[in-house]
Protein backbone atom coordinates (compact mmCIF):
# COMPACT_ATOMS: atom_id res chain seq x y z
CA UNK A 1 0.00 0.00 0.00
CA UNK A 2 1.18 3.33 -0.61
CA UNK A 3 2.22 5.63 2.36
CA UNK A 4 -0.14 7.75 1.46
CA UNK A 5 -3.48 5.87 1.30
CA UNK A 6 -2.25 3.76 4.72
CA UNK A 7 -1.13 7.47 6.26
CA UNK A 8 -4.70 8.26 5.65
CA UNK A 9 -6.39 5.63 6.98
CA UNK A 10 -4.43 5.33 9.83
CA UNK A 11 -4.93 9.01 10.69
CA UNK A 12 -8.85 7.78 10.20
CA UNK A 13 -8.37 5.21 12.76
CA UNK A 14 -7.21 7.44 15.65
CA UNK A 15 -9.42 10.22 15.12
CA UNK A 16 -12.46 8.29 15.46
CA UNK A 17 -11.02 6.16 18.41
CA UNK A 18 -11.00 9.32 20.15
CA UNK A 19 -14.31 10.23 18.69
CA UNK A 20 -12.50 13.41 16.59
CA UNK A 21 -15.22 14.01 13.66
CA UNK A 22 -13.61 17.16 13.22
CA UNK A 23 -10.11 15.70 12.28
CA UNK A 24 -11.96 12.89 10.05
CA UNK A 25 -13.50 14.99 8.04
CA UNK A 26 -11.05 16.75 6.12
CA UNK A 27 -9.76 13.29 4.92
CA UNK A 28 -13.47 12.46 2.82
CA UNK A 29 -13.67 13.95 -0.53
CA UNK A 30 -16.83 15.75 -0.86
CA UNK A 31 -18.70 13.24 -3.11
CA UNK A 32 -17.63 9.99 -0.50
CA UNK A 33 -19.78 7.29 -0.45
CA UNK A 34 -20.24 5.41 3.26
CA UNK A 35 -21.75 1.80 2.24
CA UNK A 36 -23.19 0.52 5.40
CA UNK A 37 -23.83 -3.13 4.24
CA UNK A 38 -26.22 -3.47 7.52
CA UNK A 39 -30.16 -3.83 6.13
CA UNK A 40 -31.98 -0.77 6.51
CA UNK A 41 -34.68 -2.87 8.76
CA UNK A 42 -31.98 -3.27 10.98
CA UNK A 43 -30.55 -0.09 11.46
CA UNK A 44 -31.56 3.15 9.77
CA UNK A 45 -28.54 4.19 8.31
CA UNK A 46 -27.81 0.85 6.27
CA UNK A 47 -26.98 1.13 2.95
CA UNK A 48 -25.05 4.00 1.00
CA UNK A 49 -24.91 7.63 2.50
CA UNK A 50 -23.53 9.68 -0.29
CA UNK A 51 -21.54 12.95 0.43
CA UNK A 52 -19.48 14.31 2.66
CA UNK A 53 -22.24 16.18 4.41
CA UNK A 54 -24.08 13.34 4.61
CA UNK A 55 -21.71 10.94 6.26
CA UNK A 56 -20.87 13.57 8.36
CA UNK A 57 -24.52 13.77 9.96
CA UNK A 58 -24.77 9.98 10.17
CA UNK A 59 -21.47 9.71 12.05
CA UNK A 60 -22.38 12.27 14.11
CA UNK A 61 -25.99 10.89 14.96
CA UNK A 62 -23.68 7.47 15.56
CA UNK A 63 -21.58 9.59 17.89
CA UNK A 64 -24.13 11.32 20.15
CA UNK A 65 -25.52 8.17 20.48
CA UNK A 66 -23.10 5.51 21.68
CA UNK A 67 -20.38 5.71 23.91
CA UNK A 68 -16.75 3.53 22.49
CA UNK A 69 -15.61 1.02 25.15
CA UNK A 70 -13.17 0.04 22.77
CA UNK A 71 -11.91 0.73 19.22
CA UNK A 72 -9.06 -1.71 17.91
CA UNK A 73 -8.47 -1.47 14.12
CA UNK A 74 -6.01 -4.30 13.25
CA UNK A 75 -3.29 -4.69 10.70
CA UNK A 76 -4.06 -2.34 7.63
CA UNK A 77 -3.42 -3.74 4.71
CA UNK A 78 -4.06 -3.38 0.59
CA UNK A 79 -2.46 -1.55 -2.32
CA UNK A 80 -1.93 2.14 -4.14
CA UNK A 81 -5.40 3.28 -3.30
CA UNK A 82 -7.41 0.59 -1.64
CA UNK A 83 -7.22 -0.73 2.29
CA UNK A 84 -8.61 -3.44 4.22
CA UNK A 85 -9.18 -3.62 7.91
CA UNK A 86 -10.55 -5.56 10.56
CA UNK A 87 -11.95 -3.59 13.72
CA UNK A 88 -12.71 -4.75 16.95
CA UNK A 89 -15.11 -2.41 18.58
CA UNK A 90 -17.21 -2.20 21.66
CA UNK A 91 -20.13 0.26 21.74
CA UNK A 92 -22.86 1.23 24.95
CA UNK A 93 -26.06 2.73 23.63
CA UNK A 94 -26.70 5.76 25.75
CA UNK A 95 -30.24 5.31 26.21
CA UNK A 96 -30.50 1.89 26.97
CA UNK A 97 -27.03 0.91 28.10
CA UNK A 98 -26.80 -1.80 26.33
CA UNK A 99 -23.02 -3.11 24.65
CA UNK A 100 -22.27 -4.52 21.81
CA UNK A 101 -19.01 -6.33 20.99
CA UNK A 102 -18.10 -7.38 17.52
CA UNK A 103 -16.07 -6.82 14.89
CA UNK A 104 -16.54 -5.34 11.40
CA UNK A 105 -14.43 -5.21 8.14
CA UNK A 106 -13.81 -2.33 6.25
CA UNK A 107 -13.01 -1.69 2.67
CA UNK A 108 -11.46 1.63 2.00
CA UNK A 109 -10.88 3.69 -1.28
CA UNK A 110 -8.36 6.45 -1.28
CA UNK A 111 -7.67 8.92 -4.17
CA UNK A 112 -5.05 11.94 -3.98
CA UNK A 113 -5.29 11.81 -0.21
CA UNK A 114 -9.03 11.70 0.63
CA UNK A 115 -11.14 8.72 0.96
CA UNK A 116 -13.38 8.25 -1.75
CA UNK A 117 -15.70 5.17 -0.53
CA UNK A 118 -16.14 3.05 2.79
CA UNK A 119 -17.57 0.32 2.86
CA UNK A 120 -18.31 -1.63 6.15
CA UNK A 121 -19.33 -5.29 7.40
CA UNK A 122 -20.70 -6.16 10.13
CA UNK A 123 -21.99 -9.59 12.19
CA UNK A 124 -25.32 -9.09 10.73
CA UNK A 125 -26.77 -11.72 13.80
CA UNK A 126 -25.06 -10.18 16.60
CA UNK A 127 -26.48 -6.40 15.19
CA UNK A 128 -29.99 -8.19 15.16
CA UNK A 129 -29.18 -9.06 18.60
CA UNK A 130 -28.38 -6.12 19.78
CA UNK A 131 -30.70 -4.36 18.24
CA UNK A 132 -33.53 -6.64 20.12
CA UNK A 133 -32.04 -6.01 23.32
CA UNK A 134 -32.17 -2.68 22.54
CA UNK A 135 -35.71 -2.79 21.42
CA UNK A 136 -36.82 -4.68 24.35
CA UNK A 137 -35.01 -2.33 26.60
CA UNK A 138 -37.14 0.55 25.22
CA UNK A 139 -40.08 -1.30 25.52
CA UNK A 140 -40.14 -2.10 28.94
CA UNK A 141 -39.00 1.31 30.04
CA UNK A 142 -42.10 2.76 27.69
CA UNK A 143 -44.39 -0.03 29.59
CA UNK A 144 -43.13 1.15 33.36
CA UNK A 145 -44.06 4.63 33.02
Amino acid sequence: MSNEAKSVVDRLYVAWKARDLQSVLPLFSDDMVFALHVPANVLAVGGETKGKTAVAAALQTFLDTYDFLAYEPGLVTGDDTRANAEVHFRYRQRATGEVIDSQLLHSWLVEAGKVTRLDEWHDLPGVRAFFGRVAFRLASSAVRR
